[in-house]
C-alpha cells in the first residue's frame, strides 16, 4: 500500500520544482497553485504514511489460515521453553513461560465492504503470548504465580492501528479488534497449530481436539 503514497509524494517534489520555475520566469500565479498543489500533496504523505508504515507489520489473513505453531519443552517445575513459529515466514523465537496454560492473541484488521471493494484483504498480526498457573506451585505452596505476557508485535511508536478508533472517518474503512485466542494447557513435548477461521482463532493441539475463541 506504500506505492500510490511514493506516487504522491513523486508528485509533490515534481510540482515543487515546477513551483520553482514559474517563479523564476516570472509567472507567479502559475507558482502559487503549483506550491499550493505541492503542499496539498505533502500533506496527504504526511497524514496517511504513519498508518501505511504500521500495516507492514501485518500478513493477510486467508480463510482458515495457520499463522502460527507453538511447541513446548518442559524445563523445570511448571516452567517451559516454549517455540513459536511464525506462519507462512517460519520467523521463529523462543519464550520461558511459567504456569500451566498459555494463550496466543492476535490483532485483526477487517475492512468495510467499500474498502474491500479495492482489493483490500484482512489483516492479522501476532499480538501477545502469555501463560498462567492454575494451581499453585508444587515447590511454593499457596504462593501466587504472576502470569507473564510477551509482546509481539513489532515496537513502531505509537500504532494507530493497536487499538480501535470509533467515528465516522474510521469506521468506514477498517474495524481493529483483538482475537483472544482459548487458553491451552501447556505439557512436554506439545505442539500446537494457531488458525484464523471466520473471525476466530482456532487451536489444534497434535495429540487433542480444537477450541475456537470469538473476540470479546
Amino acid at each position: 500500500m506504500s506505492g500510490p503514497l511514493l506516487v504522491v509524494a513523486g508528485f509533490a517534489i515534481l510540482t515543487t520544482l515546477l513551483a520553482w520555475a514559474r517563479w523564476l520566469a516570472g509567472r507567479r500565479w502559475a507558482a502559487a497553485g503549483h506550491l499550493v498543489m505541492a503542499a496539498t500533496a505533502a500533506w496527504i504523505v504526511a497524514a496517511t504514511w504513519p498508518v501505511v508504515r504500521h500495516l507492514s507489520d501485518y500478513g493477510q489473513a486467508g480463510r482458515g489460515q495457520a499463522v502460527a505453531e507453538l511447541f513446548f519443552e518442559r524445563s523445570g517445575t511448571q516452567r517451559y521453553r516454549a517455540l513459536l513459529t511464525r506462519l507462512p515466514s517460519g520467523r521463529t523465537q523462543v519464550f520461558d513461560l511459567a504456569g500451566d496454560e498459555w494463550r496466543l492473541d492476535v490483532r485483526f484488521i477487517e475492512w468495510s465492504p467499500r474498502a474491500g471493494q479495492l482489493g483490500l484483504q484482512p489483516l492479522y498480526r501476532l499480538d501477545r503470548l502469555a501463560s498462567r498457573a492454575i494451581a499453585p506451585r508444587t515447590d511454593s505452596p499457596g504462593a501466587p504465580q504472576p502470569p507473564l505476557e510477551f509482546a509481539l508485535g513489532v515496537p513502531r511508536g505509537s500504532d494507530p492501528w493497536s487499538r480501535p478508533r470509533p467515528g465516522p472517518v474510521w469506521g468506514a474503512a477498517a474495524s481493529a479488534t483483538t482475537l483472544p485466542g482459548p487458553w491451552q494447557p501447556m505439557g512436554d513435548g506439545r505442539r500446537f497449530e494457531v488458525r484464523l477461521q471466520d473471525g476466530a482463532l482456532v487451536v489444534k493441539s497434535r495429540i487433542g481436539g480444537e477450541r475456537a475463541a470469538r473476540p470479546r
